[in-house]
C-alpha cells in the first residue's frame, strides 16, 4: 500500500526540481530578455513549420487567446514572423525568424553548460527521465480508469 508521506516527498521533489531549473537558467532569460514561454514558443515554432495558433495552444495547454498576445510581442520583437499559408489564406503559421533560431541556439548551449556543471554526463538526467517517463505511463492509465462511486464510498 501506498504511504501519503511518499507521495507527498514526491510532490516536493517535483516542485523543487522544477523551482531550481528555473533558476538555474535565470541568468540567461535575465541577459537575453526572455523566459521559459517565449522558449517552449520558439522551440514548438522550430520543431513544426505548420504550427498555428490553435495548435501552439494546444501543445503548451494554454489558452489561445493568452498565447496570441505573447505571440504579437514576439513577432513585434522579431523573434518569430506569421507566414499565410499558400492553399487556405484563413491559415497562418508561426516561425521563428533568425533572430528566434539564435536565441533557441544560445538558450540550448546555455542549458547544456548548466546542466554539466551538475553532471558531467547525462547518466543522472537520462535515470530521472526513464523513470519519470514509467511513472507518467501509470499516471495517464490511472487517468484513464473511471472514478466510481464505490472510490468515494470508500473514504
Amino acid at each position: 500500500m501506498i504511504q501519503w508521506e511518499v507521495i507527498r516527498e514526491s510532490e516536493k521533489l517535483k516542485s523543487e526540481i522544477s523551482a531550481v531549473s528555473q533558476q538555474i537558467l535565470q541568468p540567461f532569460y535575465e541577459k537575453f530578455r526572455t523566459n521559459a514561454l517565449q522558449l517552449a514558443i520558439l522551440n514548438e515554432a522550430e520543431s513544426n513549420p505548420n504550427l498555428t495558433l490553435n495548435s501552439l495552444a494546444a501543445t503548451l495547454n494554454r489558452a489561445a487567446t493568452n498565447l496570441s498576445v505573447k505571440v504579437t510581442a514576439m513577432v513585434k520583437d522579431d523573434l518569430l514572423k506569421k507566414v499565410v499559408a499558400n492553399h487556405d489564406r484563413r491559415i497562418i503559421y508561426i516561425q521563428p525568424t533568425a533572430k528566434g533560431l539564435d536565441l533557441i541556439r544560445k538558450s540550448r548551449s546555455f542549458i547544456i553548460k548548466r546542466y554539466e556543471m551538475v553532471d558531467e554526463d547525462d547518466t543522472d538526467i537520462q535515470n530521472l527521465v526513464t523513470a519519470s517517463t514509467i511513472y507518467l505511463d501509470k499516471l495517464l492509465e490511472a487517468k484513464r480508469k473511471p472514478v466510481t462511486q464505490e472510490l468515494f464510498d470508500s473514504l
